[in-house]
């Protein structure tokens, strides 16, 4: 995995989790490809294909925002302030359930995200959520200072 998410933090962010992916996703399109080679090349080079796009997915939370990136020669990035993100949602599949992995979908005004074989989907699901509760909380507690601040001037004065 590249370092697209460590390349992209702004000042005062963290990375709180990064998503693993599950390499036994590519396990269903290899057999394909090798035990229908003989009767044609397109299987294979459809695992060949999803072999390569596995490898340039990328996501993480931080502190403030969701970053990530799929695609080779397209790329589709995320970039997400944490308020923003509307919905997050997992896809398991009969082999995804068995081998523990899942397309996570994030859901925001500019678009819908998906990110295949994520290990994990519902432990990283689950820490976005976390995170989303966190930064509401820490503005809410910045607000409240920045509130107290400004009434003991006014009070002072």
């Amino acid at each position: 995995m590249g370092k697209y998410v460590e390349n992209n933090l702004s000042r005062d962010e963290k990375i709180v989790k990064v998503a693993k992916l599950n390499r036994l996703f590519l396990l269903g399109a290899w057999i394909k490809g090798i035990f229908l080679c003989f009767l044609l090349l397109i299987p294979t080079i459809k695992a060949i294909i999803k072999t390569v796009q596995f490898h340039h997915i990328e996501l993480g939370i931080t502190n403030k925002r969701i970053i990530g990136k799929t695609g080779v020669f397209n790329t589709k990035t995320l970039d997400a302030p944490l308020d923003k993100i509307q919905n997050v949602g997992v896809k398991e599949t009969f082999f995804g359930k068995m081998f523990n992995y899942g397309i996570i979908e994030i859901d925001t005004a500019a678009g819908s995200f998906l990110y295949d074989a994520v290990k994990n989907a519902n432990s990283f699901k689950t820490a976005v959520l976390v995170q989303i509760d966190q930064a509401k909380e820490d503005a809410l507690a910045k607000q409240a200072s920045q509130m107290a601040q400004a009434m003991a001037s006014a009070i002072s004065k």
